[in-house]
């Protein structure tokens, strides 16, 4: 799979309060949920692949222009919670490509975009 610096991808915790790590693929900070409401432009609609267990969740992005003679993009993001539960194979979701973050119906997800 791809490879990230190690310290992004742990998760330091204080017990029950789970992570405490405030970078991207961590904690939603609040004020990065209203700069990426505030630019709706920068949304790019996308369908999960496929999640797992360790945080890797593979998109299918529409209207990027990325891949070339094609409408749609592959990436793989990471954010440090299994997400496989609500993130399953044909899950509807929204990526933001300025602040990072992963939209799926009313949750918001701090995530690394490789």
């Amino acid at each position: 799979m791809i490879t990230q610096p190690l310290h992004i991808l742990q998760c330091n915790t204080t017990g029950a309060n789970g992570c405490v790590n405030h970078g991207a693929g961590h904690t939603t900070q609040p004020i990065h949920v209203r700069v990426a409401e505030a630019t709706p432009s920068k949304w790019a609609d996308g369908i999960v692949m496929r999640a797992t267990s360790d945080g890797w969740i593979g998109i299918t992005l529409f209207g990027t222009g990325d891949a070339p003679d094609s409408d749609t993009a592959t990436v793989w993001v990471w954010n440090h919670a299994d997400n496989t539960a609500h993130l399953g194979a044909g899950a509807p979701v929204a990526l933001h490509s300025v602040y990072n973050v992963l939209a799926s119906g009313r949750s918001r997800l701090s995530v690394v975009r490789l």
